[in-house]
C-alpha cells in the first residue's frame, strides 16, 4: 500500500479535528499560561495532541484493519498514556508518575510484539559478530529506549511547530524505509500516518501557534516513533538495526542526552525544568522562534537523508 494515502488521510482528519479540539480545550479550560521559561507570552489552549491521537488512529484503522497485533498494544498503551498526559495537562503531575506511565505503557508495547532483540556491534570491524543478540535485556532495552524517546520528544516541546515537524520529517523517512522494504502493513502505513497527523496539526501549531499539543501529543508523537523505530528496524538488514533510528531520531535524542548531562554536572533533578535544551540556547543566541524551528528542521532532514542513504546503500 502506498504511502500516499495514509499520510494525506491523516493530515486532513488532522486540519478538520484540530479547531474543534482546540474549542473544547477552551471549553474545559486545559490553557498553558505563561511562565518565566515559556515562548509565549499568551495563554494558548492545549488540545492539539487530541487531534492528532484521532487523526492517526482514524486513518490506521481504517487503512490497516484488523490491526497486527503490535499495532494493538499501542492503541492500548497510547490510550493510557492519553489519560495520563490529560491530566499532567490540566494539573502538572510530578515526574514520578509520568515516568511510571510511561514505562507502563512501554511494557504493553514489549508484551505485544514490539521488541529490541538484536543491536549493531560497534567494535565489528576489529572484533566480534556484526549484530548482538541481547537475549534476556530485550524487555529493558526496549522499555528504557521508548521511555526515553517518549521524553525526548515531549522535552523538544518547547517552540512553536518545533516537535510537530521533528516528528513528521523522522515518521516520513520511517514509512520510505519502511516503504521501500515492502513492509507496507507492518511500519509504512502507521509512519506515514503519524507523519500525516504532525502535519496536518501544523496548519494550527506553526508560528504564531494558535494551539499547543501539550505533553498528549507530544509524548504520543514520542511514544509512536520509539515503537514504529523499533518494529522497523527488527525488519531492515542486520547492520543497519539501531543505526538508522539513533539518525532518524537523533535530534531529539541529542538534545535529551545534553541536557540530561548538563542537569547531572549542575546538581540539578534530571527532571527539573530550566532553559538548557537546544532550542532554548539557539534563542538566546539571538535566532527568532521561526529561525530556531526551521534550523532544527534542517538538522533532523539531513540527518534523516543519512539514514534514507545508509539503508539504500
Amino acid at each position: 500500500m502506498t504511502i500516499v494515502l495514509p499520510l494525506l488521510m491523516a493530515a486532513a482528519c488532522a486540519l478538520v479535528f484540530t479547531p474543534v479540539a482546540r474549542a473544547v480545550a477552551i471549553r474545559f479550560d486545559l490553557i498553558d499560561r505563561p511562565v518565566h521559561r515559556s515562548s509565549h507570552t499568551t495563554p494558548v489552549p492545549f488540545g492539539g495532541g487530541f487531534a492528532i491521537f484521532a487523526s492517526f488512529w482514524v486513518t490506521v484503522l481504517v487503512l490497516d484493519w484488523p490491526p497486527p497485533r503490535p499495532l494493538v498494544g499501542l492503541l492500548i498503551g497510547s490510550t493510557i498514556l492519553l489519560a495520563v498526559c490529560t491530566i499532567d495537562d490540566k494539573y502538572r503531575l510530578p515526574a514520578a508518575p509520568r515516568l511510571v506511565a510511561q514505562l507502563l505503557v512501554g511494557v504493553i508495547a514489549y508484551h505485544f510484539g514490539v521488541r529490541v532483540v538484536q543491536v549493531t556491534n560497534p567494535l565489528h570491524s576489529f572484533m566480534g559478530p556484526e549484530y548482538i543478540f541481547i537475549g534476556g535485556w530485550s524487555m529493558s532495552v526496549t522499555v528504557l529506549w521508548i521511555a526515553f524517546i517518549t521524553n525526548a520528544v515531549n522535552w523538544l516541546d518547547g517552540l512553536d511547530g518545533l516537535a510537530g515537524g521533528v516528528s513528521a520529517i523522522a515518521g516520513l523517512t520511517l514509512a520510505l524505509i519502511a516503504a521501500f522494504g515492502d513492509q507496507s502493513l507492518g511500519v509504512a502505513v502507521p509512519a506515514a500516518a503519524l507523519a500525516g497527523a504532525a502535519l496536518g496539526f501544523l496548519r494550527y501549531n506553526f508560528n504564531p501557534a494558535s494551539i499547543f499539543m501539550g505533553d498528549v501529543g507530544a509524548m504520543f508523537l514520542g511514544y509512536m516513533l520509539a515503537a514504529l523505530s523499533v518494529i522497523g528496524a527488527v525488519k531492515v538488514p542486520t547492520a543497519l538495526v539501531v543505526v538508522v533510528p539513533l539518525l532518524v531520531l537523533g535530534l531529539p535524542i541529542y538534545d535529551s542526552a545534553t541536557t540530561i548531562l548538563t542537569r547531572l554536572r549542575a546538581g540539578r533533578p534530571i527532571y527539573h525544568p530550566d532553559r538548557g535544551h537546544l532550542h532554548h540556547r539557539l534563542r538566546d543566541r539571538g535566532l527568532s522562534t521561526r529561525e530556531t524551528v526551521l534550523f532544527m528542521y534542517g538538522i533532523t532532514g539531513l540527518l534523516c537523508m543519512i539514514a534514507l542513504g545508509v539503508w539504500l546503500r
